[in-house]
C-alpha cells in the first residue's frame, strides 16, 4: 500500500521526481539535522493542553483568538488517515490539535515556532492544513474549512530564568477538495517511470551533477 502524508505531498508539488525516488525506493534528499530545540518546545506545548483537555475549556493563550474547546478525546498523538482502498493507497497525519469549534464542527490547530509575526502563510503549512481538514472529514468529523496555526514567537528570557514567548494566532480558510486532488495526481504519478529532473530542482541539479542519471536506475530496485 503506498503511504502519503502532508510532507511527502509538498514534496510532490516541489519536486516529482524527488518525490518518486523517495517513495518508490527510499532515497531522500539530503538536509541538516532536524533542530531539537524545536521538538522539545512542540512537546512541552502538548503537555502543556492536555491539562486543559478534561476541563472543556481553552488555554489561556488562545482564549479570545480561537472558538470552542479542545477536542474532548484526541487520537493516540493526533493520528488520521483516509484509507482508499480502490487505489491502494493511504494519507494520514498527526494533528497537533483538534478543536471543537461549536455545533459539532472541528478545525485543525498547529502549532509553529518563529523567529517574527510571518507575513503570509507559507504554503507549505497550508496544504498540511488542507490535508488535516480533509482527514477530520473523511473520519466523520464536519469542518467549517477553517483551520488554525499558532506561532510561539521567542521575546526574551528574563533575569529570574523565564523564557517569554508572544503567541500569534492565524486563522486559515482551508481546501480539502484540494488536499484529495493533489493526493490522487501524486499516487497516479507513482505508478508512472521515473519522471525527469526538475529545472528548479536544486536536489536534481546536485544529483545530475555528481553523479549523472545513472544513479537512481540501479539503486534500490
Amino acid at each position: 500500500m503506498i503511504k502519503l502524508s502532508p510532507s511527502s505531498l509538498n514534496l510532490f508539488l516541489d519536486c516529482p521526481r524527488c518525490f518518486w525516488l523517495y517513495v518508490n525506493r527510499g532515497i531522500k534528499r539530503s538536509g541538516p539535522p532536524v533542530a531539537t530545540i524545536t521538538s522539545g518546545l512542540d512537546r512541552v506545548v502538548k503537555e502543556y493542553f492536555n491539562l486543559f483537555r478534561s476541563t472543556q475549556s481553552l488555554p489561556p493563550l488562545l482564549e479570545g483568538k480561537v472558538p470552542g474547546k479542545l477536542m474532548a478525546k484526541l487520537p493516540y498523538r493526533g493520528w488520521f488517515e483516509f484509507v482508499d482502498e480502490s487505489s491502494d493507497a493511504k494519507l494520514g497525519g498527526y494533528l497537533d490539535e483538534c478543536i471543537e469549534v461549536g455545533n459539532n464542527f472541528y478545525a485543525a490547530l498547529d502549532h509553529k515556532t518563529r523567529g517574527s509575526v510571518p507575513e503570509s502563510v507559507h504554503e507549505a503549512y497550508q496544504l498540511q492544513m488542507d490535508v488535516y481538514t480533509f482527514l477530520l472529514e473523511k473520519n466523520q468529523l464536519p469542518t467549517r474549512k477553517k483551520a488554525y496555526l499558532v506561532y510561539y514567537i521567542p521575546q526574551k528570557i528574563l533575569p529570574q530564568g523565564e523564557f517569554q514567548f508572544e503567541t500569534f494566532v492565524k486563522e486559515i480558510t482551508t481546501d480539502p477538495a484540494r488536499a484529495e486532488e493533489v493526493f490522487r495526481r501524486a499516487i497516479a504519478l507513482l505508478r508512472r517511470p521515473l519522471p525527469a529532473a526538475g529545472d528548479e530542482c536544486e536536489f536534481c541539479k546536485w544529483a545530475l551533477t555528481t553523479v549523472g542519471d545513472e544513479h537512481t536506475g540501479s539503486l534500490r530496485r
